[in-house]
């Protein structure tokens, strides 16, 4: 990944939300719905749920996906979790997260009638691809939807991406890559106060430690640049983010369509909007915002 700015890898954690607390299914109930996104997972070590816990939890370890460290030359199965919340937790979404939900129209109501979730994460994930954590990620979600009924939304805290179940379903024909920009990477929009500038960032691929897009523009259709950033960001992500500083790209016009003669000089960058992170800025010539 050419990323010239440092960044910080996390990891990516999905919630599945509920208004009412969701029946718990066995562990191996969850085995084998992982197994029909990911394969056999073998004779496992899991537990099942105790009747006076508040929560499941459940740990799956992947052998397919071992993650090699100086302790551990022939690797560690990365582990797929799953947790249930504890009663009528709910869940908490600050302002600015809650101004994102571009992919559904009740977002508000569906955070605020969330009174349980369930978690899932890849520990030891940041050690695997960016690409094997995407596809492990969605099977997660694919197979805590299938043991978990009456989710009303998927959230991922680290990008404020906010989808329907309807959606992740209708989504399981595509790849791995489109799935996993189009549910669970957010492409953000923001007017700058006093000004007739606006920005257009993504946030999600940080996590991996890789750089999100961005582009500060004017006069230019923001669905249109939303579109545009998505198509470049995707790009970065099958092509191991092969993008460097100096170089251009082809550029949109005001329709929104593609242009290869003009081209946009593009260079990573600090990002314009929280979270600090590395950005691919694309300076996009005249209708640039701020000063070049």
């Amino acid at each position: 990944m050419n990323n010239e700015v440092e960044t910080n890898m996390e990891i990516m954690m999905v919630q599945l939300l509920f208004n009412s607390k969701p029946k718990s299914p066995t562990a191996d109930k969850v085995k084998k719905a992982l197994e029909k996104y990911l394969g056999d997972l073998g004779e496992v070590p899991y537990a099942e749920p105790s009747e006076k816990s508040s929560g499941d939890m459940f740990m799956f370890p992947l052998e397919k996906y071992k993650v090699v460290t100086k302790d551990h030359p022939d690797g560690i199965p990365a582990m797929a979790v799953f947790l249930s919340s504890e009663p009528e937790s709910g869940i908490e979404v600050d302002e600015m997260a809650r101004s994102q939900f571009w992919d559904v129209q009740d977002g508000e109501e569906i955070i605020n009638n969330c009174k349980y979730t369930v978690l899932v994460h890849t520990m030891l994930g940041m050690g695997l691809t960016y690409q094997e954590q995407a596809e492990i990620l969605l099977a997660q979600v694919g197979s805590a939807l299938d043991c978990y009924p009456g989710c009303t939304g998927i959230y991922v805290a680290q990008s404020g991406k906010l989808i329907t179940p309807d959606k992740f379903e209708s989504f399981k024909k595509f790849s791995v890559s489109e799935r996993f920009i189009d549910l669970f990477v957010n492409a953000r929009f923001f007017n700058i106060s006093d000004t007739d500038e606006m920005v257009v960032d993504t946030l999600g691929f940080y996590v991996f430690g890789a750089a999100d897009v961005q582009m500060h523009f004017k006069k230019l259709d923001p669905t249109n640049v939303v579109n545009y950033v998505y198509n470049i960001a995707s790009y970065q992500f099958d092509n191991g983010f092969p993008i460097q500083s100096g170089e251009t790209i082809d550029s949109i016009d005001e329709n929104g369509n593609i242009q290869m003669k003009t081209q946009w000089p593009v260079q990573y960058e600090n990002s314009l909007i929280d979270p600090p992170r590395s950005v691919l800025d694309i300076n996009c010539g005249k209708y640039a915002g701020g000063k070049r």
